[in-house]
């Protein structure tokens, strides 16, 4: 038992005696929704952020309504991967007041440069948009959230980690286990007080080409877990290729482009691991294939640098001078007029650009090109948040704005869920059965409310353990 605490009640001073040792969970994004991850775990005198991502979609205007608490209070900030619904405040965290060190992996800190950047520019860029185009209301428009300065500022704060190599803060042990999920993603297991609490970040899919298989986790007292595809399953992984490649000839013989929004960061790799034999061996014989993304083209080089992340067989392809990202009619794209050529190509060719969600970036170029051909294809590899162009145009709006244009879609609207990066249903529960000790109570984040709601019935009947579908801004004492 700890020190006996006074306090007034009814009028009367009394005391009761608290333990010696508390944790504290605070849940400050993606609760109740997807994007915007953010908690903070508190123990004894010590305040540790686990990630710090934008909110995207129709949750973006919660980016501007602080962290609701003071960032000068956290010690330290532990990263779990470089998507930018994890990563994106990082740089709004330091400006308000955040002096700690942000620990991540090596290669989650060289993403985390090119994706923070990008933000920042994609920020100013869409500031000076505002203040050419004013709105109806005539509202002056907001500055940036943060500029490529901030970002600067935020990267001197990375501290990189090893997987599987522990380290401390105060009292509290901290460990990195591989993810699965991105390159240099990560798990984060965190024991103090003799508990153990472990977030999942996002959990990656057994299977997955280019990158391991999410390692398995022993035990755990307490587990906060992603739940986006909580209520459903992915495609087959083993048969996603050639349903890529069945989508991209039928397109072809239409006379169309096929144009695929992708995440710069594993999404595209991905796609072109799966092209390339076809590529190859000749069944895409002649056929242009344009990855037309900065960002992508940056983070394909910081994958070459991170082959420590690699499965086997991939660093087998490798060392045979096979690399998975390069194959005959394939271009990268890295100038504005590069990218614009693009439009003056003729032959039907394959366009790869960002953002996955269509939220911004060269993509939206490529579909004011193509969404009004019905011989074109856009194909949707990813999850696309609520509230996005990439939403609206899979949920089949028949007209959408585009930048400052009202397009009628008339492209074939495609949608392959075998591409996503998230574990599905199944493969969470797969991954839940690995436990040895299972945790007392697990705390579901990171999805739609009816993901969750399906998980955690899920999570109930097959382990008989409190689930918790946590809220934004509600705080769960532990211990």
């Amino acid at each position: 038992m700890g020190t006996m605490v006074l306090e007034f009640f009814a009028g009367r001073l009394i005391s009761f005696p608290v333990p010696s040792f508390c944790m504290k969970l605070e849940f400050h994004g993606a609760a109740g929704g997807v994007t915007g991850s953010h908690a903070v775990l508190e123990a004894n005198d010590s305040r540790i952020g686990i990630d710090a991502g934008l909110y995207q979609g129709s949750e973006g205007v919660k980016n501007r309504s602080g962290f609701g608490y003071m960032p000068g209070s956290l010690k330290a900030l532990l990263l779990t991967h470089a998507h930018i619904d994890h990563c994106g405040r990082i740089p709004l965290l330091v400006k308000e007041g955040f002096t700690g060190s942000v620990y991540s992996t090596s290669a989650t800190k060289d993403l985390c440069e090119i994706m923070l950047k990008d933000s920042a520019h994609l920020m100013a860029e869409a500031n000076d948009h505002e203040n050419r185009h004013p709105g109806p209301e005539q509202n002056p428009p907001r500055p940036p959230l943060y500029a490529e300065s901030d970002v600067l500022s935020a990267m001197k704060r990375f501290q990189p980690v090893d997987y599987e190599k522990k380290f401390n803060l105060a009292d509290i042990s901290i460990n990195f286990r591989d993810a699965g999920h991105i390159l240099g993603s990560a798990m984060i297991e965190l024991s103090v007080g003799g508990k153990k609490i472990v977030f999942s970040g996002d959990l990656g899919r057994p299977g997955v080409p280019i990158l391991r298989d999410p390692e398995k986790i022993d035990e755990a007292d307490y587990l906060v877990l992603e739940s986006t595809y909580g209520n459903r399953d992915h495609g087959d992984m083993a048969t996603r290729g050639k349903k890529l490649l069945e989508i991209v000839q039928g397109t072809l013989e239409r006379g169309g482009n096929v144009v695929i929004p992708a995440f710069a960061v594993g999404r595209t790799q991905e796609i072109l691991y799966e092209l390339n034999p076809y590529a190859e061996t000749g069944a895409l014989k002649g056929v242009k294939c344009y990855v037309d993304s900065p960002m992508a083209i940056s983070a394909g080089e910081i994958y070459s640098r991170h082959p420590e992340c690699f499965d086997s067989e991939t660093l087998s392809m490798l060392k045979r001078g096979d690399s998975p990202f390069e194959f005959p009619g394939l271009s990268y794209t890295r100038s504005t007029t590069d990218s614009k050529a693009i439009n003056d190509q003729k032959e039907p060719h394959i366009i790869i650009s960002a953002s996955g969600m269509c939220t911004g970036g060269r993509i939206l170029h490529h579909l004011i090109q193509n969404l009004g051909r019905k011989d074109s294809t856009i194909l949707f590899v990813g999850y696309q948040a609520e509230g996005t162009l990439g939403q609206r145009l899979v949920s089949g709006s028949k007209s959408v704005q585009v930048m400052d244009r009202q397009m009628d879609v008339q492209a074939k609207i495609e949608s392959l869920e075998s591409f996503s990066a998230h574990a599905g249903r199944s493969e969470i529960l797969q991954w839940l059965h690995a436990f040895k000790k299972f945790p007392e109570t697990v705390f579901l984040n990171h999805g739609e409310p009816d993901a969750v709601e399906a998980l955690s019935q899920m999570i109930k009947q097959e382990f008989g353990v409190e689930v918790v579908a946590a809220k934004a801004g509600k705080s769960y004492m532990l211990g």
